[in-house]
Order: structure tokens, then C-alpha cells, then sequence
């Protein structure tokens, strides 16, 4: 994804078919790999909005008529998004859907639920803002949309910043982490390089890492993983002085027993620019990575081979 097709996303202007969907105290919504990150993605420019995400067949455990349903498969036909969509129907629940085609909106248009049809032709995990869009579009959420729409950044700094980052991560092992706030991008950077670079990769947050994860990187067994490992903190100027100051001491002392950690500045600024570019930024070395060992950035074989033998 070119810079110019970035903003072209956060730009696009989502067009429901039919009623609106209802207006609910909060939303659950069904989702898997790349079209289950919206969810996360509105949480991460505000966590007041009342959105749970839902990565399973069916219905979550106690889903009841309080909230709005929303299903969303790029592709349209991610069968554990269809079943939670079927289920939603059958239980009477207000459901809404985006999908770029498939099966999806074929149902959707069946029962005249309210259907938002996103452009199609990327991987999902790069169409994270057309759909990040069309959920705030159900969700009737128009200052969030503003809020991508408005997003613009130094795009020569961001690219200089993903090919550095590519460099430095060259056959090793990537580990992100972030603040808990922030801890969507380091999973998204992790999303990034499972399936964009074909890489091995992890993410975890501050504080939780502190009391669990990082006790296996002071150990000669396995040395091989922690060798390979190399952390990267996305730092926000933003972040709580207490988890700044964990970050600090965790650079330290894993500097300090041979460890390397680096940093990807996420400024401070506004929410949305802050997604915006970090994602950018993790995504442009991923692809990098791809291209330098020669792989396809856009397929996931693996994926694909597994769904055929299911």
C-alpha cells in the first residue's frame, strides 16, 4: 500500500443499503484475522466507545438483545463470520454487515439486514481502515470518521523510519511491545510480519510483560530464541510516567544481559494520527522484509491451504 492509497482509505466515504443500523447500547463485533481489527482499531481511538470484538463461531457467551451485532469479513465468506451472523438472525438480534462481496452480503441483502460494501482487492489486514470506517459508519460514529479523515504525516520520515526498522530486524525474531493503551499497534505489527514479512513474531504490553514474558529472555536454554529476539518499544510521549519508566529500566536491563531493543517513536499527538502512522510505519517494514527475501507480501499460502482442508 502506497502512502497515497493510505490516505485514500482514511478518506472513503462508507454508503450503507438499506435501514440504518439500530441504535444500541453497545456492539459485538464477529470477526476473524485481518476483519476482526476494527473493533480493536475504534477501541484504540476511543476506549469509551462500548465495542467488544467476538473471534469464534456463533455468538459470544451471553449475547443478549442489548447489543447491535455486526459482522465483518473482507472477503465475505469467513465461515465462522457467517455462522455468527447466521446466529444473530436466528436469535431475532439486530445484526448489520460489511464485506466487500462473498457470501456475506449475499445473505445480508436476503434478510435486508444493513450492509455496508467495502472496496475490495487488498489483503484484509490492509483494508483495516475501509473497514475501521464502515464499522464507525453502523456505529453512527461521524467525529471518529473525521478524525481518520483529517490524519496526515511526513510520509518521507515515516518510509525512511519502516526501511531503518526493516534493516535492524533482518532475521531475527521481532518483538513488540507497547503500553496497554497502545498495545493494539505492537499487535498489529506482529499481524504485519506473520503475514506480510512471513517472519516469526510477538507482541505483549507493559505492565503485564513485567511479571511473566520477560523472565524467558534471562536463560541459556532455549539461547538460540533469545538470541534471534529483538525488542522494539513503540513509545508514546503520551504513555504513563510509570510505564515509561518500566520501558526504561526493561531497556536497560535487557541491554545489560546482551539484549537488543530499539524504539519506533509514536509521537504524542492525536489518536488518530498516532494509528495512522504507527501502523504505517510497522506495515512499510514488514513489506520490506517481504521484498527483500522475495516473497509475495500478499498471499498467505499457509492460510489458504489450511481453509481447503478443513
Amino acid at each position: 500500500m502506497t502512502y497515497d492509497e493510505l490516505i485514500a482509505q482514511l478518506a472513503w466515504t462508507p454508503r450503507a443499503e438499506g435501514a440504518p443500523a439500530a441504535k444500541m447500547p453497545r456492539a459485538v463485533v464477529g470477526g476473524m484475522g485481518g476483519s476482526g481489527l476494527p473493533a480493536h482499531a475504534v477501541r484504540f481511538l476511543d476506549n469509551a466507545v462500548p465495542v467488544v470484538g467476538h473471534r469464534d463461531y456463533g455468538l459470544p457467551e451471553g449475547a443478549s438483545t442489548d447489543a447491535l451485532y455486526i459482522a465483518i469479513s473482507y472477503s465475505g465468506n469467513t465461515v465462522e463470520t457467517l455462522s455468527f451472523a447466521e446466529a444473530a438472525h436466528e436469535k431475532g438480534f439486530p445484526l448489520a454487515v460489511v464485506a466487500s462481496g462473498g457470501k456475506l452480503v449475499d445473505f445480508a441483502r436476503s434478510i435486508s439486514a444493513p450492509l455496508i460494501v467495502v472496496p475490495g482487492g487488498v489483503p484484509p489486514r490492509d483494508a483495516l481502515f475501509f473497514l475501521s470506517r464502515a464499522l464507525l459508519a453502523h456505529l453512527g460514529d461521524s467525529a471518529l470518521q473525521g478524525a481518520l479523515a483529517q490524519v496526515s504525516f511526513d510520509r518521507a520520515a515515516a518510509e525512511a523510519e519502516g526501511a531503518a526498522l526493516a534493516e535492524s530486524l533482518a532475521g531475527a525474531l521481532p518483538v513488540f511491545y507497547a503500553s496497554r493503551k497502545n498495545g493494539f499497534l505492537a499487535a498489529m505489527a506482529k499481524i504485519s510480519f506473520n503475514e506480510t514479512a512471513k517472519m516469526p513474531a510477538f507482541s505483549n504490553v507493559f505492565p503485564e510483560l513485567n511479571h511473566n514474558e520477560m523472565q524467558s529472555f534471562d536463560t541459556p536454554a532455549p539461547e538460540a530464541v533469545a538470541a534471534l529476539a529483538r525488542f522494539v518499544l513503540l513509545r508514546d510521549t503520551n504513555d504513563d510516567p510509570r510505564i515509561v519508566q518500566r520501558m526504561d529500566v526493561f531497556t536497560d536491563v535487557m541491554r545489560s544481559r546482551g539484549r537488543t531493543v530499539q524504539e519506533v517513536s509514536l509521537g504524542g499527538g492525536a489518536r488518530a494520527a498516532t494509528l495512522v502512522r504507527g501502523w504505517y510505519v510497522t506495515y512499510l517494514a514488514a513489506l520490506a522484509l517481504a521484498r527483500s527475501r522475495n516473497i509475495d507480501p500478499d498471499g498467505v499460502p499457509l492460510i489458504e491451504d489450511f481453509k481447503r482442508r478443513l
